[in-house]
């Protein structure tokens, strides 16, 4: 059994179990990242540059324009789109 003489402890117990929770955290965190890319290595494996992957994640994906492969069908429908403003007058 522990002695109970000393100074009195400053944490409670749900104190304790939410530094030990996030320690277990970080340990399972440190221990995927040994797995994971770094940033420089998806850029290169990708052909992009850092910043581009950068920018991507800061702008979480969303962008003005489409990508390469839904281009032309966006352009069609923007086509029409306009075509029907034409006829209603619009533009």
């Amino acid at each position: 059994m522990k002695s109970t003489m000393g100074r009195p402890r400053a944490l409670t117990d749900l104190q304790v179990e939410a530094i030990l929770t996030w320690h277990a955290q970080i340990l399972e965190w440190k221990a995927k990242r040994a797995t994971l890319k770094t940033l420089r290595q998806l850029a290169q494996e990708l052909g992009v540059a850092p910043a581009t992957v950068s920018h991507v994640i800061k702008c979480a994906g969303k962008f003005k324009q489409p990508s390469p492969e839904k281009r032309n069908r966006e352009m069609i429908r923007r086509r029409e789109r306009f075509s029907h403003l034409r006829e209603q007058g619009f533009v």
